[in-house]
């Protein structure tokens, strides 16, 4: 599976961040929350559209409670700067699960793909590209879980640690 990312992530653990890696970060944190405001969603979104081919469905992932609300407002923030790119409620969770992030805090490993409790809704997709939206990557394993349950689509986040991809397909710009 192919993992496109405007960023890098970069991990605290590795020592002090520089003001662009703190910014990040800042960024990375606050696009998961549909009450950040919009010119954090629009930074971020305007650095991924750059990554993507159109026309296209943009796909949100749903978080660990099943909300997608703050991907789709970042889907459809990168929708306007990509004439050709819609958003598509295409993905749900089956059951909630614990954060990625609440894990990593706690120093658990990563949630494995099947226990990530993502469906397809059932919306047909037809043959356009598809761009699974989310805000970081850190495992790859929430991507992995939503290509599996859509049988397709590329990842695309703002920020992703560049490393843990079983296939090494994690690309960035930067």
């Amino acid at each position: 599976m192919n993992i496109l990312s405007a960023r890098r992530y970069p991990n605290q653990r590795n020592g002090p961040l520089s003001l662009q890696q703190a910014e990040t970060r800042r960024l990375a944190y606050a696009i998961k929350d549909p009450a950040s405001p919009v010119r954090d969603f629009d930074a971020a979104a305007r650095e991924m559209a750059a990554l993507i081919q159109t026309p296209c469905w943009l796909v949100p992932i749903p978080n660990s409670a099943g909300s997608t609300r703050a991907n789709s407002i970042l889907a459809s923030i990168i929708a306007t700067h990509c004439p050709g790119a819609q958003l598509a409620q295409a993905l749900r969770r089956t059951r909630r699960i614990e954060s990625q992030c609440s894990r990593h805090r706690r120093d658990l490993p990563s949630t494995p793909v099947v226990e990530h409790h993502i469906a397809a809704t059932g919306r047909q997709l037809g043959c356009r590209q598809i761009y699974l939206i989310d805000n970081v990557c850190t495992s790859g394993n929430t991507l992995r879980a939503a290509h599996q349950a859509l049988g397709k689509g590329c990842g695309l986040v703002f920020a992703a640690t560049g490393h843990g991809h079983a296939d090494g397909d994690t690309r960035t710009l930067l």
